[in-house]
C-alpha cells in the first residue's frame, strides 16, 4: 500500500458528523436554491448515505471495529484487475477495489476473492466510504502511517463526493 489508515468505526461515525454539520452550517449562510447551496446540500446528503453504510456496519461488529483501508499501488491495482471478471460492471468492480484497499477488518480473509465474496454482503456505502478513504489517501498530502489515529488524520481522509467516485 502507499499508505494505509486505522480507524475505529466510532471516529469515523464522529469524523462523518462533523462534516455534515460544518456543512449544514454552511447552507445556513447561503441563499436556498442557489447552485452553490445545491452542491453543499448534495454533499451533505453524500456523506449521510455514507454515514449510514458505517452506521449499520457499527451496530453488526461494535462500535470499537478497527478497519485498516490503504491506498493501492500500481501492482497491487494491477493485481486485483486480473481477479475481475471481464464482464464485471461498475458496481461489482468498486466491490473488487475496495476489497483490495482493505487491510484489517472483519470482512478481510487472506485471498482477495474471499474478501470480495465477504465484502459484496456489506451495506453499499459502506464499501462506498471504504472506496472513498484509499481514494483519500492516494491523494499527494493526505499520507498517513498506517498506526495513524482519528487526532492524526482528521479531516484528511473523510470522503467527499469527489472523493467517492
Amino acid at each position: 500500500m502507499l499508505a494505509s489508515e486505522t480507524t475505529t468505526l466510532a471516529e469515523a461515525l464522529d469524523e462523518l458528523d462533523e462534516h455534515i454539520g460544518a456543512l449544514e452550517g454552511h447552507l445556513e449562510e447561503l441563499d436556498e436554491g442557489t447552485e452553490e447551496a445545491d452542491a453543499v446540500s448534495d454533499q451533505r446528503d453524500r456523506l449521510k448515505y455514507l454515514r449510514r453504510g458505517v452506521e449499520w456496519q457499527a451496530d453488526e461488529w461494535g462500535e470499537d471495529t478497527e478497519v485498516t483501508v490503504g491506498a493501492l499501488t500500481a501492482g497491487e491495482e494491477a493485481m486485483m484487475h486480473r481477479e475481475i471478471p471481464d464482464d464485471a460492471g461498475e458496481k461489482e468492480r468498486r466491490l473488487w477495489y475496495a476489497a483490495a484497499a482493505s487491510e484489517v477488518a472483519p470482512y478481510v480473509e487472506g485471498e482477495l476473492s474471499e474478501t470480495f465474496a465477504n465484502i459484496a454482503g456489506l451495506h453499499p456505502a459502506f464499501v462506498e466510504w471504504v472506496e472513498g478513504r484509499s481514494n483519500a489517501l492516494g491523494v499527494a498530502g493526505n499520507r498517513s502511517s498506517t498506526s495513524s489515529t482519528a487526532s492524526e488524520s482528521s479531516g484528511t481522509s473523510t470522503p467527499t463526493p469527489d472523493s467517492t467516485t
